[in-house]
């Protein structure tokens, strides 16, 4: 019997600013994701970053903030919604495991354990689908890490980055489609940037590494089954954390859209198969306001898959190798 993870960054355990305050931190502490060395890592994040961020990030955390109950953050119910479903659907046993926060990887194994004795694979997926240090390569490290803290009777597997599945693709298109009934000017496609220090890094690596060149082949795929000519497809990166960062930015460029005359928009995150603060305060909220007082006159948001049917489907194939 397999048991499955599924693996995201995280997310605060409310909205308040010491929760937050020490999400930031924990976040920003990481050497994988500041590329700094871990000492100084740790240092700007608790004693700079987090402290001065936290209150402005705690507002935005409490615009996107579930009201429904549960009253939880939407990467936290969005992931367990799909755990739930893979579950039912597929017979097997799954859980959901964050970066940073809670679930722990290591709390996840401890439920699987005791819903299935005789497990005997263990497959992590991750929730990103193109790989990045900040992302893939942290959250590998921090699950082998604890893997490996002790014996156990199965294996672990890790899934590697899809960007280019088929299931993966076909997920994202058929979940698109009716977003793009209506006319509109331009497909906004967005993605979460990256310092251009880890982009050369990871390039010189090769394609397996390669964030953009990744992203970009999700880009072709999904644009050649939606039947969408690259034309009328704009790609900007979001959540910049300073100049030194794929560009163009979403936050600068996205009122200039509406000003070139394309004043009816569609914007998808491909790089998030679950809704977040980068979903839907960013685009849905920060980068709809900028549009609209620029001079648009419609911006769809599409939602990320979440726990479409077609995700459930994509995830399973994608472990399966079909």
């Amino acid at each position: 019997m397999r048991g499955i993870v599924l693996v995201n960054v995280g997310t605060p355990a409310s909205y308040k600013k010491t929760d937050v305050q020490k999400f930031i931190g924990d976040m920003l502490s990481d050497p994988l994701v500041t590329g700094k060395s871990e000492w100084l890592s740790d240092f700007l994040a608790r004693n700079i970053i987090a402290p001065l961020s936290a209150s402005k990030s705690a507002e935005k955390y409490k615009k996107i903030w579930r009201k429904e109950d549960p009253q939880i953050s939407p990467l936290l119910y969005f992931m367990q919604k799909l755990a739930d479903e893979l579950e039912a659907k597929k017979n097997i046993p799954v859980e959901i495991a964050m970066r940073y926060g809670e679930p722990t990887f290591s709390e996840a194994i401890s439920k699987l354990e005791a819903k299935c004795p005789l497990i005997h694979e263990l497959v992590v997926f991750p929730l990103y689908p193109q790989y990045a240090q900040a992302t893939t390569q942290t959250a590998i490290d921090e699950i082998g890490h604890t893997f490996y803290k002790r014996p156990h009777s199965f294996r672990l597997k890790i899934v590697k980055p899809y960007f280019n599945h088929p299931a993966y693709i076909h997920a994202l298109a058929t979940h698109a489609k009716p977003y793009l009934e209506n006319e509109f000017d331009k497909l906004i496609l967005s993605y979460h940037s990256l310092p251009l220090s880890q982009v050369e890094k990871a390039w010189e690596k090769g394609k397996e590494f390669d964030y953009v060149y990744q992203l970009k082949e999700t880009n072709r795929l999904l644009l050649d089954q939606l039947h969408i000519p690259a034309k009328n497809v704009v790609l900007l990166y979001a959540s910049q954390r300073g100049s030194g960062w794929l560009k163009p930015f979403l936050s600068t460029d996205i009122s200039g859209i509406a000003k070139q005359g394309w004043k009816k928009i569609v914007v998808m995150s491909p790089g998030f198969p679950i809704d977040n603060i980068e979903t839907l305060y960013d685009i849905d909220i920060e980068a709809r306001k900028l549009f609209m007082e620029g001079g648009g006159e419609k911006f769809t948001f599409i939602p990320s898959l979440n726990n479409d049917p077609s995700f459930v489907e994509a995830i399973w194939k994608i472990i399966s190798g079909v």
